[in-house]
């Protein structure tokens, strides 16, 4: 029983006289005499009192460990509390122009994440990684605070920098010319700063979140959502970096195709393309050299370019031969090549890339340059009425869609005036942006805009190019994925009515989340309702708005609809909820399953087609829904609804 005690409590053996023990021999050395018995015992009680100084010190070094360790992790996380919201107020002010205030909110941020860094760094924390259970936690934190200190120490600094050195006040056009030294000057930072946060990024992706105690795991993933907004920002920054100045003409001139599209008469990536406008790019100088019409561009009946069959069983011939068709397909790299392939057999020249804005995309940069004046001379050439203005002849935020997709075919009548007016009004717009005309944050929020809505679109004929492109909002692809764990669904309408009555079409848009499986299957209801909101007295509108009756009833519509199932995926159903089924075929489109259905629409008449979409394995992210641009934000609605709502 003493061994359970410290030796100092001990019996020493002292009481008992060798008289006094039974059996006891006359002469025989007792214990206290220091026989071999005392000696044994003595060691023995030695040992006893080393192994309990051994595990007191142990314990207190335990003690003084876990002190240690409550004291540095919650240094630790009180530093990382106060460095997160200063990552998203970096992240704006850099975005928003505040250069000084990034400076010093860059500073403040380095102190709080250098000393959440230190806290964590001595060899217990790493022995404390390797442990059960706690060892996750461990891990989770110190891997934040490295990734936070390693931005703010150095990604950070380089991107307020390359925000200076960038700003859209610098970088407005002068006399037609962009300055391109500041994006020589700041490229290499930018991109190293990039693949500094994606390697950030990537390190915290490595983090399960699901398992970590208490609130630790929710701070993780709002840190993920951080860095990852902030690598949407770099990366965009770095492509703008390396693109802009080769594909201004910082190496040799460069000629590209400006497209317009007229959402009135939709095609998947926005509407017809009537109007063409070449634009040559010389060391930051863009010129407008020509203006053409679809109609002279020229018609190839043999095709511009070879089309697979899907492509013809999908959207027709008419892809390859007719200029104003070839955004019929919702890839617009594809329509791009068509388009190069056809201005060069009918006009000539190699082109360096296309583009392409839709009247909605326009007036947005009219909020920049302000209102535009149109020459009477000019419109009184094209037999432009008074009435089509409302008040002076002059194009502005307001009114620019308006008049360039309904008032150009309310009033004007003959069609090769029409497509005049159109390249007219794009062409002064270009100037007036060019010119200097335009307030400068004011331009780069109305392309951002307009970029996000699918009304901006670039593609490069160089490799490189087209490869930084690639995945972009600019970019238009047709994709399956958005690259990072979420399904992608494709909805869109070509329109068949030979008219421009679809000014009047209203296109409502609701991707629901059924299930959502662990495997990362999901099952989605794809709602798409098309509705006609043409007004009385169809029969008295102008042809070239409302149709000669040839093709349908005039004031009438008729669309394809098609739904593109994201990667992977498959279209199980498809059916209208007011009658019954609806025949479902699909097809494969660049590796999409796409299912089309023909809407017919009377003046007033709406319909509503559903799809049901199981995607494929490997989504973690919520749906992200791409349609066609509509003529006007308030026409063409979506909405989506999530595995988590």
């Amino acid at each position: 029983m003493t061994d359970n005690f410290p030796s100092w409590l001990d019996d020493d053996g002292g009481s008992a006289t060798p008289d006094s023990r039974p059996g006891a021999r006359a002469g025989t050395a007792s214990a206290s005499d220091g026989g071999p018995s005392r000696r044994r015992r003595q060691k023995k009680r030695r040992g006893r009192t080393v192994l309990t100084v051994v595990i007191v010190a142990v314990l207190l070094g335990l003690i003084a460990l876990l002190v240690l360790f409550a004291l540095q992790g919650r240094t630790a996380v009180t530093e990382m509390r106060a460095a997160m919201p200063q990552v998203s107020e970096l992240r704006e002010q850099a975005l928003s122009g505040q250069t000084d205030a990034a400076d010093g909110t860059a500073a403040e941020l380095r102190e709080h994440t250098s000393a959440a860094r230190d806290a964590v760094a001595g060899p217990h924390w790493a022995v404390a990684a390797k442990l059960p259970w706690v060892g996750p936690n461990v891990e989770a934190v110190r891997t934040a605070t490295v990734v936070v200190d390693d931005l703010a120490a150095d990604a950070l600094p380089d991107l307020v920098a390359a925000t200076d050195a960038v700003d859209p006040a610098r970088l407005a056009p002068q006399d037609g010319r962009i300055d391109l030294a500041p994006f020589a000057e700041v490229a290499p930072r930018v991109v190293a700063a990039n693949e500094a946060v994606l390697a950030g990024r990537d390190r915290l992706d490595t983090v399960d979140s699901s398992d970590l105690v208490g609130t630790l795991g929710d701070q993780i993933d709002s840190l993920k959502g951080q860095v990852g907004e902030l690598a949407g920002l770099t990366a965009t920054a770095s492509r703008a970096v390396q693109l802009i100045p080769p594909m201004l003409g910082a190496d040799e001139p460069r000629d590209y195709i400006f497209m317009v599209q007229n959402n009135a008469e939709p095609r998947s990536t926005g509407g017809l393309t009537g109007a063409f406008l070449l634009l040559r790019a010389d060391d930051g100088a863009v010129e407008l050299v020509e203006q053409r019409s679809a109609g002279e561009v020229g018609y190839f009946g043999d095709g511009a370019v070879e089309l697979t069959e899907t492509e013809i069983a999908l959207f027709g011939t008419q892809l390859a031969r007719y200029p104003g068709n070839v955004t019929a397909t919702p890839d617009f790299p594809r329509s791009a090549e068509i388009i190069r392939a056809m201005w060069s057999e009918g006009v000539g020249g190699e082109v360096d890339g296309v583009l392409s804005l839709d009247p909605v995309a326009l007036g947005g940069l009219l909020e920049a340059t302000g209102p535009i004046g149109l020459d009477d001379d000019v419109l009184a050439a094209l037999g432009v009425p008074s009435e089509m203005f409302d008040g002076d002849a002059q194009l502005n935020a307001d009114n620019a869609a308006d008049i360039m997709l309904n008032g150009v075919y309310r009033y004007i009548e003959d069609t090769g005036d029409q497509d005049a007016f159109f390249e007219v009004a794009a062409a002064e717009i270009f100037s007036a942006v060019m010119d200097g005309e335009a307030a400068p944050a004011a331009t780069v929020a109305s392309l951002v805009q307009a970029a996000d809505e699918g009304r901006l679109l670039v593609w490069s004929a160089h490799d490189q190019e087209q490869e930084l492109l690639s995945g972009t909002t600019l970019s238009g692809e047709l994709r399956g994925d958005d690259g990072h764990g979420a399904p992608v669904v494709g909805v869109y309408v070509n329109d068949l009515s030979a008219a421009k009555i679809a000014y009047y079409q209203r296109m409502e848009v609701e991707v629901e989340a059924q299930q959502c499986h662990a495997n990362g299957n999901q099952d989605l209801t794809v709602s798409v309702t098309l509705t006609s909101d043409v007004p009385d007295g169809a029969a008295d509108l102008p042809d070239s708005l409302a149709g000669n009756g040839r093709v349908v009833d005039k004031g009438d519509m008729r669309s394809n609809l098609f739904v593109y199932a994201p990667t992977g995926g498959r279209i199980t159903d498809v059916r209208d909820p007011d009658t019954e089924a609806v025949g479902a075929f699909p097809q494969v489109h660049d590796q999409q399953v796409v299912v089309g259905r023909r809407v017919n629409l009377s003046p007033g008449d709406s319909v509503t087609t559903q799809f049901d979409i199981t995607t494929g394995p490997g989504f973690t992210g919520d749906a992200v829904l791409r349609m066609t641009p509509g003529p006007g934000s308030e026409r063409y609605v979506s909405s989506t609804l999530t595995c988590r709502h």
